[in-house]
């Protein structure tokens, strides 16, 4: 509370309009007793109306020392201290000069004027300087150590008032001449008299200067009522340094206009200190009901033997109905015996520790279960000993962490469990195998094209097959074994106590299942998958090693024609150990001049060049050729396809340029493939802009390649990337044309100049009806769309005679020449002829 206290102030409205009515007042009377005075005698009641009014100011001061003094435990406020004792002083002062008034019976030695005016004197200066002392003391309360010692404090402020008041009553009793004259019989106040009484003026006018930088603080005083007293109290000096009669008008106004000022400040220590903590335990009271009312949760206050003295119930969430726990009903008996149990052991905690938190109860609601969570702190210890018990109900919180658990080991999608759960698992079987010296299968599957799904049908589409698949395995899990999604549409299964015999049926299993088309939304689709297994301990002996080794399978399964299962061999390691090492040497190759770009020519059927396309080539200086087969896909999986890509695309039109500077035909083309992410970057238009101006190549003579997949992926997208290319000025082709599913329509939208026969097509064309057939119909479809149409992979002259029967007009293959360095390229066409005779010259 003593800080609380500290916080209030009195309403400052209140103040200031009590303050302007007591200064008018106050003013007005000087005023009256200046113009009433010479016309006013002495009166001969004077002793009578000096004796109420002292009798008034002794009682006042007696009141603000005993307000100050009995409540210095409570608001422990130094300075109220201090005031409260030196009005002790001014109260016993003051009652020595109301004896000593001459008129009086003589008071231990004669009374007489002097003797009155020197205990008025010491009662002035005792107020003013403790009043002085207020105002420069910071007002709050003291600090711990001082709150320890608050009867130290008030015995040592009671025993300074003492041993000051105690030899001023000895100097003035029995040696007064000690003190100089203050009043002269027949001429009135001495100079000394009338400058002590300035002196005071003097000291409350520095107490107001020092109240004044608080008015617009919040001290926990009424600084302005404070300063009103301060100033009548000066009024009262002014009118003690008027007179000069002890029985005349300003005399009697000076007394009184005293008893008006220890009013007021007795209004302030009062309000500070009997007031302000009833205020502030109001104003607490509120705060805590507020609390109270804020609280979700339900609030008992019970007595020892667990009887509800008061309740606060929440809206919702309430441990116990209000209705069945009336105030003086025991709660032990009103809930369940399991929960009255737990409740009964928080409250035995709670006894003996002072509080118990983590305490919890079921209780049955209707068709739910509900968990409240117990807090209990003690009121009060000993015979009467009473809780305060806090019901917090944690049942969404409970059912939050459950899901939150939920999410940490198992797959949001399809509901198997995930990494974390799949690794814990798995360490579990390898021991219990290990122990029992089982064998264990691993198996990694990956469903084959699925990014295409994703790709033509949508996110949603794939998630909603994924669920599926998931849900189609299922039935074959036993309860030992774990099924795992680990991200995208890879899953792996661990299957304790299984031999490869079994790992091998299981995965047969699984495939023919998945053969079986699945119905999502309202279509049907068809999806295969590829598994690799490994065996413990043969393949590993950890959960790591086994899953790297089964996924290392899996890709073997993959390049075997998919929809395979394939078990993992040391081989199989070579080739992953291969991998990383060409992925290393491949990050260094550009710089080290390792690269390089072969051209292979593009002749019209009649055995004229019409262009050439970019093929890139890699010699290791350890390892010799790499083939293009192995390294692109492993540029294009570690993100090194982009800088590469860019490299080939600046070189060959370079290359380009330089050969048309030498004589090529004007129309001759440079064929650049582009991979998925090339065609994706967001810098594309801007590269190939910037490649065209550096190399100064006409943009009619680059011909981009993209294979069909590229073409098919995100086809609107696809469709304006064309465009903005034929902005360009740049020819496009469709590589690998007829392996894909690209569709009439939407190969008349993206407006390609050609269509590039696969040569798997091309091989057979002269054995197999089927391909005659397919090549027939890219040609038949390439010509009515106004495309022309190149046949790739010709090796043959029979191959060749039946493209230009079919009415193919470009031709690409071995029959003419294999990929050539620059140099090489060069001497080939000029050495054969393929340019035209003007260009040759």
């Amino acid at each position: 509370m003593p800080d609380e206290i500290s916080r209030l102030n009195s309403p400052q409205q209140t103040s200031t309009r009590l303050i302007l009515l007591l200064l008018a007042s106050l003013f007005a009377g000087l005023l009256l007793i200046e113009l009433s005075s010479p016309h006013v005698p002495p009166s001969p009641h004077y002793l009578s109306w000096h004796q109420l009014l002292e009798t008034l100011s002794i009682v006042v001061s007696t009141l603000i020392f005993a307000v100050g003094w009995n409540t210095y435990r409570l608001h422990r406020q130094r300075n109220i201290l201090v005031v409260s004792c030196a009005f002790l002083g001014v109260a016993i002062a003051d009652f020595s000069h109301m004896l000593s008034y001459r008129g009086m019976p003589d008071f231990i030695t004669p009374n007489g004027i002097e003797k009155g005016i020197n205990f008025w004197l010491l009662a002035r200066y005792l107020a003013a300087l403790a009043l002085l002392l207020v105002a420069w003391l910071p007002w709050r309360p003291a600090d711990k150590d001082g709150a320890a010692n608050t009867g130290a404090w008030r015995l040592l402020c009671m025993l300074g008032m003492f041993l000051l008041l105690v030899p001023a009553h000895i100097i003035f009793f029995w040696f007064p001449q000690w003190v100089p004259q203050t009043f002269i019989e027949g001429q009135g106040l001495t100079a000394f008299k009338v400058a002590s009484e300035y002196g005071v003026i003097a000291i409350h006018l520095l107490s107001i200067a020092l109240l004044a930088r608080h008015l617009r603080r919040r001290t926990g005083v009424d600084v302005r009522l404070l300063m009103g007293a301060l100033l009548a109290m000066i009024m009262s000096e002014l009118l003690f340094t008027r007179y000069s009669s002890v029985t005349d008008l300003y005399n009697l106004g000076g007394h009184l206009y005293k008893v008006m000022a220890y009013l007021v400040l007795y209004r302030v220590m009062f309000v500070e200190t009997i007031y302000a903590p009833y205020r502030a335990l109001d104003k607490t009271r509120k705060h805590t009901q507020a609390v109270i009312e804020a609280i979700p949760d339900q609030l008992f206050e019970l007595d020892g033997q667990g009887r509800c003295l008061s309740v606060h119930t929440p809206p919702q969430g309430a441990l116990i109905d209000p209705r069945n726990s009336p105030p003086g009903c025991n709660l032990l008996e009103v809930l369940p015996a399991e929960a009255a149990d737990n409740c009964q052991r928080a409250l035995e905690e709670a006894r003996l520790q002072g509080f118990s938190i983590g305490q919890q109860l079921l209780i049955s609601q209707g068709e739910q279960t509900r968990c409240y969570e117990l807090s209990v702190s003690t009121l009060h210890q000993g015979p009467n000993t009473s809780f305060v018990m806090l019901a917090r109900d944690i049942s969404q919180r409970l059912r939050d962490q459950q899901h939150i658990e939920y999410l940490a080991h198992f797959d949001a999608l399809t509901s198997l469990p995930n990494r974390t759960l799949f690794a814990s698992r798995v360490e579990q079987a390898l021991i219990l195998c290990e122990r029992s010296q089982q064998t264990l299968a691993v198996l990694f599957m990956d469903l084959d094209h699925f990014k295409n799904i994703n790709d033509l049908l949508g996110h949603p589409v794939g998630d909603a097959l994924l669920v599926e698949v998931a849900r189609r395995i299922q039935p074959l899990i036993r309860d030992e074994d774990t099924f795992s999604r680990q991200g995208g549409d890879e899953f792996i299964l661990v299957l304790p106590y299984v031999d490869a015999q079994g790992a091998a049926h299981l995965a047969r299993h699984i495939q023919s299942l998945l053969d079986q088309p699945f119905r999502i939304d309202t279509h049907n689709q068809q999806i295969s998958a590829s598994i690799g297994i490994a065996m413990f301990p043969e393949d590993g002996s950890t959960v790591e090693t086994l899953a790297r080794h089964a996924e290392i399978a899996m890709y073997r399964a993959k390049q075997d024609g998919r929809n395979q299962h394939a078990f993992f061999t040391q081989e199989m390691q070579a080739q992953s150990a291969r991998t990383l090492q060409l992925e290393s040497a491949l990050r260094n190759a550009l710089s080290q001049g390792e690269l390089e770009v072969y051209y292979q020519p593009q002749l019209s059927v009649d055995g004229q060049l019409v262009g050439a396309e970019a093929l890139l080539r890699w010699k290791h200086p350890e390892l010799g050729f790499i083939s293009p087969a192995e390294f692109i896909p492993i540029a294009e999986s570690s993100g090194q396809i982009l800088r590469i890509g860019e490299w080939v695309l600046r070189t060959a039109c370079a290359q380009m340029q330089r050969w048309l500077e030498a004589g090529y035909p004007a129309h001759t083309t440079m064929a650049v493939n582009l991979s998925m992410a090339q065609f994706r970057a967001q810098g594309l238009l801007k590269l190939i802009a910037d490649v065209l101006q550096q190399s100064g190549l006409p943009a009619h003579c680059l011909e981009l390649e993209l294979t069909e997949s590229v073409a098919m992926h995100k086809p609107a997208s696809v469709v304006q990337m064309i465009r903005e290319l034929r902005k360009l000025g740049v020819r496009l082709a469709i590589d690998d044309f007829g392996t894909g599913y690209s569709s009439l329509s939407y190969l008349k939208q993206l407006e390609v100049h050609k269509l590039k026969i696969d040569q798997s097509f091309v091989h057979d064309i002269n054995r197999d009806g089927s391909d005659q057939r397919i090549v027939q119909a890219i040609i038949g479809m390439a010509h009515g769309l106004g495309m022309l149409t190149i046949a790739e992979g010709v090796e043959t002259s029979e191959q060749l005679q039946q493209l230009t029967l079919m009415g193919c007009q470009e031709v690409q293959g071995y029959l003419f020449s294999r990929p050539l360095p620059a140099a090489e390229f060069d001497a080939l066409v000029r050495g054969k002829g393929l340019l035209p005779m003007t260009s040759q010259a």
